[in-house]
């Protein structure tokens, strides 16, 4: 169930079981939306398995399975609760498109696949958690229970006893009156919400074109719409999903009334062509949310050009507005009902109470309450010393990186040198690592015993091998050290080449840092062939604006200036300055680093007007961003003075 893992945490208060009326509650007093809204598939999102279902003559594939997940639209897949702490999901879905079972979207195989129920990261809770409406609670023998299967009113509009029990005048959430950007977050809690900068998507890949709110974040519909456009414009929670494309012109027509196409359109939609059908299998095909122009020839997976002169950033989300009730915090009561559980049964020092706490602590962390996180590891750790586990190692490691987010540097070292000198290979790399970053006047030492940890764990030519390279090679460079620095990342970069399933934010991390490493040597040649490189992946992967792409931009744009290659470098400092300003906007630090370089390029090229401007505008920003006084702002004074003089 991997690919439904899809929330960012939302910082908000836990909404309390108490505080939930249920959907029938509602229907008494909006009886015309609670119909409609109950034939949608949102509605039938969970059920519980049944004998011969979805259709007769096709059973489950497991007599055993309790739960199925799907509105069946597309697909249906079943779910078991096979254990204390382990949930199966079995390797035959149901696909509407075929009318017969097929592999599972994310299995290789029709293997089933388990997953541990406490997990704190890849957990199967956050399935049901998306797929209910309500607290998620934990009955006897670890059994999962969903208040209310199906996504109902009040996984919307929030808990709604208090509006249902004073006859509609308690106060009640409306997304309706949300901003855009709230709306979009409400429905990517589960949907999967795009990052602050989209920075965590491999738009490649066609499987994550089910994730609506990423896609549509990158639209510059959205974008410039300025606050017009949200997944509520054309979609109504309350009705069945309309399947027509012709239904959606009406809201397209809204703010393109008047469109010149370059092509013949004839009777074709606008979602048709500039909302494209993504086929992900055989059986399953999404609608691109990315709204743009796309290669009729293409695979439709990001747009083939930008209509908008300038793409505007992306409105800020103010998280304590809204509650959103599908958010994964609130799966805590889960954790901490699991850890009563285990004490009851097992007594408060057994190691699987132990291992309860852990979980709840390292959840807590993922979800960013770290604070929380502390009590619940400590216990961990003292559990698992007391009984000679050997996850104590793991459990130091925990907890010094709670410690040490929370700036508890001098406890968080002494924790990472004792997990590191443990006997758990891989959490020995890790911890090296840390203390390297700690303590970088002896960085080389610990690098040196963080790579050769994981070569021990993992083989000498595993990924987390090329980010321990890569993170040393880092550490070399911030001690002028280039030549040590570049064999480290010549071995980093010749792991991830022979890797099948390499981290292309590592590759073309690794590929910026050697290419500039190179320049510096002016060995201009072969940086402009990494930085090309570079450049092709940012592109294919990370999509037309990343601030990966800026950075390779900028890159390639330096080792060309340093080839005399002025206009085409020049362009690439356009380029970034573009990406910047849609990242975090024009007028920020990052955009006038970009302004600042293109305008010393013109200064270079013998266009002193064209210079003054840019450097100018650049000033203008550092100043009101950073400060008169601040290093950029001298320098870039500095330079207007030499050009004066």
């Amino acid at each position: 169930m991997q690919r439904f893992f899809c929330a960012i945490a939302i910082a908000t208060a836990l909404p309390l079981a108490g505080q939930y009326a249920g959907s029938e509650a509602c229907r008494a007093c909006h009886a015309d939306k609670f119909a409609s809204q109950s034939k949608s598939g949102h509605a039938r999102a969970l059920a519980v398995a049944k004998p011969n279902a979805p259709i007769p003559g096709i059973p489950a594939p497991e007599s055993s399975a309790q739960w199925a997940f799907g509105a069946g639209e597309k697909a249906t897949t079943w779910v078991s609760q096979t254990g204390e702490d382990t949930i199966v999901e079995h390797g035959l879905s149901y696909y509407a498109s075929t009318k017969a079972l097929a592999v599972t979207p994310g299995h290789s195989n029709s293997n089933d696949l388990v997953y541990r129920t406490f997990d704190p990261v890849g957990t199967a809770l956050r399935c049901f958690r998306c797929h209910s409406t309500g607290p998620v609670k934990l009955a006897a023998a670890y059994r999962v229970e969903p208040s209310e299967l199906g996504v109902r009113c009040e996984a919307c509009h929030g808990p709604g006893a208090a509006h249902a029990n004073s006859g509609g005048r308690g106060a009640i959430q409306n997304p309706k009156r949300m901003k855009a950007a709230e709306i979009n977050a409400l429905c990517g809690a589960c949907h999967r919400q795009a990052s602050e900068l989209d920075d965590d998507t491999d738009w490649s890949n066609a499987w994550n074109v089910r994730h609506q709110p990423s896609y549509l974040h990158r639209a510059a519909c959205y974008r410039n719409s300025g606050g017009k456009l949200s997944c509520v414009t054309c979609h109504d929670p309350h009705e069945p999903l309309k399947k027509t494309a012709a239904s959606y012109d009406a809201r397209c027509a809204a703010c393109h009334a008047k469109v010149a196409h370059k092509t013949a359109v004839e009777s074709r939609s606008c979602v048709s062509c500039h909302m494209p059908q993504v086929s992900t299998s055989a059986t399953l095909r999404f609608t691109n949310h990315w709204i743009g122009v796309y290669d009729p020839q293409g695979k439709k997976l990001m747009p083939s050009k930008r209509m908008v002169k300038a793409l505007q950033p992306a409105a800020p989300i103010d998280r304590d507005a809204f509650v959103a009730p599908s958010d994964p915090s609130t799966l805590t009561p889960v954790y901490e009902a699991a850890l009563a559980q285990r004490e009851r049964e097992s007594g408060p020092r057994d190691a699987k109470v132990a291992r309860a706490a852990a979980s709840l602590g390292l959840f807590l962390a993922e979800i960013g309450n770290s604070v929380a996180a502390e009590a619940p590891l400590r216990r961990a750790l003292a559990l698992d010393t007391q009984n000679s586990d050997p996850a104590s190692d793991a459990d130091r490691e925990n907890l010094a990186v709670v410690l040490a987010g929370a700036g508890r540097r001098e406890e968080a070292f002494g924790l990472f040198r004792e997990a590191a000198m443990g006997n758990d290979a891989n959490v020995g790399a890790r911890s090296f690592a840390r203390l390297a970053q700690l303590d970088p006047e002896h960085a080389d030492a610990y690098y040196r015993n963080a790579i050769a940890g994981q070569e021990k764990a993992s083989g000498p030519d595993d990924r987390r091998v090329a980010a321990l390279l890569h993170e040393y090679a880092l550490a070399l460079r911030a001690r002028n050290d280039d030549a040590s620095a570049e064999a480290a990342l010549r071995r980093a970069l010749a792991i991830q080449q022979k890797t099948a399933k390499p981290d292309y934010h590592l590759t073309a991390g690794i590929l910026n840092t050697l290419g500039n490493l190179l320049e510096g040597a002016h060995q201009f040649d072969e940086a402009e062939k990494l930085e090309r490189t570079a450049l092709r992946l940012s592109e294919e992967k990370f999509g037309p604006e990343s601030a990966e792409l800026a950075m390779t931009c900028t890159n390639l744009a330096d080792v060309l200036w340093n080839k005399k290659e002025l206009p085409a470098a020049g362009q690439l400092y356009r380029r970034a300055a573009a990406i910047d300003a849609s990242l975090y906007g024009p007028d920020r630090p990052e955009t006038a680093a970009d302004i600042a370089n293109l305008g010393m390029l013109m200064k270079d090229a013998g266009q002193p007007a064209a210079a003054d401007a840019l450097l100018r505008q650049a000033l203008v920003i550092y100043e009101k961003t950073l400060g008169v006084d601040s290093a950029q702002a001298k320098f870039v004074r500095d330079s207007l003075q030499t050009r004066a003089h």
